[in-house]
């Protein structure tokens, strides 16, 4: 599959993910359309005023039946109005239309790509930085809505503009259109060979950024350890490593864009220049008629100039694409650990443990825990004492199922914990860890965050017990 398919396959997808927003999308571009046909309206109402100036009587209005010039300006002047009011009014819906579909399409990326990570195994994490998550929670899916509050517009007006720019010219001169066309193979060529070289950049761009925001990550989060250490200059030293990385990975994409824009330039030169020559040429052989010659010469630019703006538009694509790629293969990475289908009552749980030949080890594949038999009674207290890295912590982890025996089972009061609602089983135990993390909030809030609700006289009983 070559880059454009994958980049393409990638759009298909962020469109079967966004399928409840169907009829926002088909709204927001049928605004885009209709306020690109308004758009080039313009030139060829000018084109037909030269025409009356020049041909009165003879003019392509008088065969619609208004034979007076004056008349025929007046008409004119009243289509001008209501196009521009027009063009103004479709501008005006399709940037409410684009603008708030990317801000509620971002909003459910990020939320649904969380809730996921929410669900991931423990296992899963330990694998992944923080950097590199906030990254694409953050970082990729703000780069996907810059694409979609402007991006996706431009992409469609381009091609609106190609089309009926396009049939206004084999309508009045097909050798005329023929000419002007002509630069177009080489821009869509250019803007091929341009994706196919930003594609890997971009994601190398991408990757560029998870990396430097896991260093920043990591660092702010042990600045104490740094600093006791006095490794200051070291982590600068890293941290400008990585951060020279992310701008050498931009130069490289920012060379390749840069080159872009220059060559269909030129090409839109060839174009405008065969145009007005070969067109001037046809008015004075009295083959065209000024009006006509006059319409040709301004949608050449309504044709050709707007097609500069691909190259930055396939730019910001790219990009999006680049993003949008992580975002969705962090949804659908598959959760290993499944709840239970048996809820559990927490007023129900008498308490009664008993590891059955439970064996397990982490992903490294060093075994930590094996064929270990245990049973705690309701109501019976147990100390498990060991040394560092003998499976103490990995015995209560299994218990909430953060992970799932290797082999063997774990049953509560009878029941195996596989076969348990997840949520019903972790709310029927009190976990202390022997890592303190504090929440974004008060002392009171981080007290009561397992309870939500919690009166304030039961914080304060929970903190002098503690």
């Amino acid at each position: 599959m070559s880059e454009f398919s994958s980049s393409a396959g990638i759009l298909l997808r962020l469109l079967r993910y966004a399928r409840g927003y169907r009829r926002r999308i088909w709204l927001a571009s049928l605004c885009s359309v209709l306020n690109k046909l308004f758009d080039v309206m313009p030139e060829i109402l000018i084109g037909m005023a030269i025409d009356v100036v020049v041909r009165q009587e003879g003019s392509f209005l008088a065969d619609f039946g208004i034979s007076e010039p004056f008349n025929q300006m007046l008409f004119l002047g009243a289509i001008t109005i209501l196009v521009w009011a027009f063009e103004s009014l479709f501008q005006f819906f399709l940037q409410v239309l684009w603008r708030n579909l990317s801000q509620s399409l971002q909003h459910d990326l990020r939320l649904d790509a969380y809730g996921h990570v929410q669900d991931l195994d423990m296992a899963w994490f330990e694998d992944t930085s923080t950097g590199h998550l906030v990254a694409i929670l953050n970082d990729d899916v703000n780069q996907l809505e810059r694409f979609l509050d402007g991006g996706a517009n431009a992409l469609i007006q381009v091609a609106t503009s190609v089309i009926a720019v396009g049939a206004v010219f084999f309508y009045i001169s097909p050798q005329i259109a023929l000419m002007a066309f002509t630069p177009v193979p080489v821009i869509i060529l250019g803007a091929f060979w341009f994706q196919r070289r930003a594609q890997p950049l971009y994601a190398d761009v991408r990757e560029k950024v998870g990396v430097l925001s896991t260093r920043l990550a990591n660092n702010i989060a042990g600045i104490a350890t740094i600093k006791s250490f006095t490794r200051e200059q070291h982590e600068l030293d890293q941290l400008e490593k990585e951060s020279s990385a992310y701008v050498n990975a931009n130069r490289g994409a920012i060379r390749v864009s840069s080159a872009f824009i220059p060559i269909i330039r030129m090409a839109i030169l060839v174009g405008f220049v065969a145009t007005l020559i070969y067109g001037g040429k046809l008015t004075l052989d009295g083959q065209l008629n000024a009006g006509a010659y006059s319409v040709l010469v301004f949608l050449t630019q309504r044709l050709l100039w707007p097609l500069t703006r691909l190259a930055e538009t396939v730019d910001l694509f790219e990009r999006a694409m680049a993003s949008t790629r992580r975002i969705l293969n962090l949804i659908e990475i598959p959760v290993q650990t499944r709840s239970g289908s048996t809820a559990l009552p927490v007023d129900n749980v008498r308490g009664g443990l008993h590891f059955a030949g439970v064996s397990f080890a982490y992903a490294s594949g060093t075994e930590v825990l094996s064929d270990i038999d245990l049973s705690v009674a309701p109501g019976e207290t147990v100390a498990v004492v060991g040394q560092t890295g003998s499976g103490k912590s990995t015995l209560m982890k299994l218990l909430l199922r953060f992970y799932s025996p290797s082999a063997g089972r774990i049953l509560l009061d009878g029941t195996d914990l596989a076969k348990l609602k997840i949520p019903d089983l972790r709310a029927a135990f009190g976990l202390v860890s022997q890592d303190v993390f504090l929440f974004h909030g008060t002392v009171a809030d981080n007290i009561a965050y397992g309870r939500p609700g919690a009166k304030q006289e039961d914080i304060e009983i929970a903190a002098k017990a503690a």
